[in-house]
């Protein structure tokens, strides 16, 4: 039993011998038991390479709308009315962020099939080669598509919490206040109503048809259907 013990460490070490030696790429499962994975090989494995990128533009678009809508809507008003709505940063300015990075991110999915037919109508062929920075934008548009459905699936959340706030409820009772005071009894306005509603609608619509694509890009849901059916969920959303 000590025997094959001492073995299996001396193949351990040959094996990372050779990797430290770049012969050698390390796979996705290692012949080895739990007690005896050597540690030295969590440095060879990269983690989530294919999502460096996305991550990070999704980071800097986020940061740059942000800044924006935190001039526009928080300090601006602060600077020019003395009015103080840093209240708005949890909920109001996010919520403004999310759909506009949301939106960007999907149109960065479907960009580079645009930039590829057109490609390949240039050079009349559908078997060269495309430019490396095409064909490495076009294998990131799961991770471009994922992301856009997580800030999609935010707005929606964000948005639900509005009547929640504390500010909402107060709103509220200065709106019946100075409804009362002007001695108003209906405070209808249809078109108000009608834009609230089909704005409402259609976000629904709009994260139902994305969360389908999502679905459809889980690997095992993806792997079930074939081309004709996952090329028809594409183009009819």
């Amino acid at each position: 039993m000590l025997d094959t013990r001492i073995q299996i460490i001396f193949q351990q070490e040959d094996f990372l011998k050779i990797m430290s030696a770049g012969n050698l790429t390390l796979p996705n499962r290692l012949p080895f038991e739990d007690f005896e994975y050597p540690s030295q090989l969590d440095r060879q494995l990269e983690l989530f390479p294919q999502w460096h990128l996305p991550v990070k533009l999704a980071g800097g678009l986020s940061l740059s709308v942000f800044m924006y809508t935190f001039l526009r809507d928080v300090i601006h008003p602060y600077a020019t009315e003395n009015k103080n709505v840093f209240y708005k940063i949890p909920i109001l300015v996010m919520n403004k962020v999310l759909p506009v990075v949301a939106i960007i991110l999907l149109a960065l999915v479907y960009l580079p099939g645009i930039f590829a037919a057109a490609f390949q109508l240039y050079f009349g062929t559908k078997y060269r080669r495309f430019p490396r920075w095409l064909a490495r934008w076009m294998l990131l548009r799961k991770p471009l598509g994922l992301l856009s459905f997580f800030y999609a699936v935010l707005h929606a959340f964000f948005s639900l919490c509005y009547p929640m706030r504390r500010s909402y409820r107060y709103k509220l009772l200065n709106w019946a206040y100075q409804q009362v005071k002007q001695n108003k009894e209906n405070a209808w306005i249809e078109d108000d109503v009608w834009r609230m509603e089909i704005y409402v609608s259609l976000g629904i619509l709009g994260l139902a048809i994305l969360s389908l694509l999502a679905v459809t890009s889980v690997p095992s849901i993806s792997n079930s259907l074939n081309w004709r059916e996952f090329q028809c969920i594409q183009v009819s959303n």
